[in-house]
């Protein structure tokens, strides 16, 4: 079994067989009659309602309930007028900044309409404001756990602006591999159909090699930052992540074969994400 289009994990796979797991012949069995039994009576609904062609699967059919579910309570919401007041303030001295009104007579500030703030507006209008404290402290943000396929949709729409369809269509692209100079076409990327955060044990172990080198001894944790996953989470794959971390993104740029250079900008935009994502460890 291997996780990663690579030479190094098929080799490895093809040198460690493992015995027939009869659960995973039984799983996959599951999931085929439960295809038939809900693609053979919802399809061709959607062929008289729809459109001719078009096919409904056990997870897409389920999940497409939900989504409508949740559209009607938002249909059905009943939206309430809610202010909130926020002044810009400069002192004797800098810096300039912001305060929120939260209390109005020791009591939450509760502005329903224009008019209660303008005259609460109207009544701080040169008002002397005393700045009575200032709490300084200290944060620590730990890195976020590794990619699943949700989090990798939701980081390239958050950044990149990609629809769902369009990062597993790119994350698709980098799985399967491009070719490099000399060493033909490399997988860049693990499976990206997965649930699980977990990491192989070389996949750590490479990353703690990289960090020092690159970065110092200082950057490395003394022990690998670990995350759980979802107790509903299958876990047959291991989180996405890049399947060399000495393949950069400068790296590829400077080794891709002709005619994939056209390509480059919009295939590895989600690797860039997924490679400074991973470094974390």
């Amino acid at each position: 079994m291997f996780n990663e289009i690579t030479k190094k994990a098929v080799k490895e796979a093809l040198e460690n067989p493992t015995e027939l797991n009869p659960d995973r012949v039984y799983a996959q069995q599951a999931r085929r009659i439960l295809d038939r039994l809900v693609g053979y009576k919802i399809s061709p609904i959607l062929w008289k309602k729809v459109h001719r062609g078009l096919s409904a699967g056990r997870v897409q059919s389920v999940a497409l309930r939900i989504v409508c579910e949740r559209e009607r309570e938002i249909q059905a919401f009943q939206s309430k007028e809610y202010w909130s007041i926020t002044l810009d303030l400069e002192g004797s001295c800098e810096p300039k900044f912001q305060a929120k009104l939260l209390k109005i007579a020791d009591k939450k500030a509760e502005i329903d309409n224009k008019d209660a703030a303008d005259k609460i507006l109207k009544d701080l209008e040169g008002t002397p404001l005393i700045l009575e404290s200032i709490t300084k402290k200290e944060r620590k943000r730990n890195p976020s756990a590794p990619f699943i396929t949700s989090s990798l949709q939701q980081e390239a729409s958050r950044k990149l602006n990609f629809s769902p369809k369009k990062t597993m269509m790119l994350a698709q692209k980098l799985y399967e591999g491009i070719k490099l100079e000399k060493k033909g076409t490399v997988g860049l990327i693990t499976f990206y159909g997965t649930d699980s955060v977990r990491l192989s044990d070389q996949a750590l172990e490479e990353v703690r090699n990289f960090i020092p080198e690159r970065y110092g001894k200082d950057y490395l944790p003394s022990k690998p930052n670990m995350y759980k996953s979802k107790k509903s989470a299958q876990e047959a794959h291991e989180a996405i992540r890049p399947t060399d971390v000495s393949l950069d993104p400068n790296f590829l740029k400077d080794h891709l074969e002709k005619g994939f250079i056209s390509s480059l900008s919009i295939d590895l935009v989600p690797f860039c994400i997924l490679f400074k994502w991973f470094r974390v460890f």
